[in-house]
């Protein structure tokens, strides 16, 4: 394995992320960072393809509101692109905080 594969898979475990097995066989690292925020890396050669999936059906229902589907342990808020970076821990960090602080909804904010 070469040791900058090894590093990043460091990193990944270092964070949290646990190795398991995609549909195809490879290597998928999830890290569930709270009971509604699910993170997924996917090594893909010299990059990795970070995606993620927010289990907004139960968010909503915590808080005491509705949605619009009656099924709403089916309703998953997630990327409409997955997003490819180097295999480095910084890059890591990066898009880690980049999704964090994505996900960081005002909903009652004035948008004018």
């Amino acid at each position: 394995m070469d040791p900058s594969e090894r590093t990043f898979d460091d990193a990944l475990a270092g964070r949290g992320f646990r190795a398991g097995h995609g549909r195809r066989g490879e290597t998928v690292w999830t890290l569930r960072v709270n009971r509604h925020l699910t993170v997924a890396v996917h090594p893909d050669g010299d990059h990795a393809i970070v995606s993620w999936a927010f289990g907004l059906g139960e968010y909503v229902e915590e808080h005491g509101w509705r949605l619009s589907v009656t099924d709403t342990s089916t309703a998953e808020l997630y990327p409409q692109r997955d997003v490819r970076i180097e295999r480095s821990a910084d890059a890591l960090d990066t898009e880690l905080r980049r999704v964090r602080q994505q996900l960081r909804w005002d909903l009652g904010a004035d948008d004018g």
